[in-house]
């Protein structure tokens, strides 16, 4: 440990270090509305939309948790427990058939069965029955396994994405490894810089790669457009070669190129919640599933 619990670091070190931890949290923060927007039917606008509020409802958070709540040292953000039952109502019967607006319609769904599950948890919190029922019922040979089987379900959606292209994959999981076991000894200007900033050097150097390697034509393909869905109508040739391009290719995205300069996110911006009892008991059992997950690891 190099910093005691009430050293100062110093400006300049905090920020690197704030920075470091933010671009770490990034992925996770934005990976499940980029999951759930597209199976809500949302287009690339409304998915630049929910990121944007989910960073910043994810930013005021972690500064009300530190300043006001337990003060602990975490970034707050989406609870990767809630994201299975999530997709689990998204795809219930009950919205099969929509044509049109099937993204607000879900979302306004979604919002109200997040709403119960919220409002649940608070009252296990101020009656203490959860504090009971931790003490009494839950111990670490239960913990174990919910938390690891949490995180085990998402290595296949990681290693699918990684194998979409698997140069980019490889190369940035080689460079986290390297800088943090093999080099992490090495020291820049007093600092373990490898073993630090292991995750955006990796992230750094294998951006600059694809940046290269989309900017000299490696992944264009004559006559193929990457931007053109695979179920279109065309040659054999291309649609081999789309899933390539978007997952290599660093121009793909359509979700900067739409959004505004500025937005602010708002309360109710999808419409007014709708409030289901059944999809809001399956919210209220995950979250006693997330209480517990939290509390663990803390």
């Amino acid at each position: 440990v190099k910093y005691e619990l009430r050293d100062s670091p110093g400006i300049f070190p905090v920020v690197i270090y704030g920075f470091q931890h933010y671009i770490s949290m990034l992925g996770s923060i934005i990976l499940v509305p980029l999951v759930m927007v597209p199976a809500m039917g949302g287009s690339a606008d409304d998915t630049a939309a929910v990121v944007s509020t989910v960073l910043l409802v994810s930013g005021l958070t972690t500064l009300l948790h530190t300043l006001f709540g337990t003060r602990l040292p975490l970034v707050q953000g989406p609870s990767f427990v809630y994201l299975a039952p999530a997709l689990a109502i998204i795809n219930s019967p009950e919205f099969f058939g929509l044509n049109d607006n099937n993204f607000k319609h879900i979302m306004k769904h979604l919002q109200g069965a997040i709403i119960i599950g919220g409002v649940f948890q608070v009252l296990l919190g101020y009656t203490g029955l959860m504090s009971l029922f931790l003490r009494l019922l839950i111990n670490p040979i239960v913990v174990s396994p919910t938390v690891a089987a949490v995180g085990l379900s998402f290595f296949s959606y990681g290693f699918t994405k990684l194998g979409s292209c698997i140069e980019m994959g490889l190369l940035q999981l080689m460079m986290v490894i390297i800088f943090a076991l093999y080099l992490r000894k090495i020291k820049l200007f007093g600092y373990r810089v490898f073993l630090i900033y292991a995750v955006p050097l990796g992230l750094g150097i294998t951006w600059a790669v694809a940046f290269a390697l989309t900017a000299s034509g490696v992944y264009s393909y004559k006559g193929c457009d990457a931007n053109i869905p695979a179920s279109n109508n065309i040659s054999a040739f291309c649609r081999k070669h789309v899933l390539r391009m978007k997952s290599c290719r660093v121009d793909t995205s359509h979700a900067l190129r739409v959004s505004p300069w500025f937005r602010f996110p708002y309360p109710l911006q999808w419409g007014t919640p709708v409030f289901n009892w059944k999809m809001g008991l399956v919210m209220c059992l995950v979250s006693v599933i997330a209480s517990v997950d939290s509390g663990y690891r803390r």
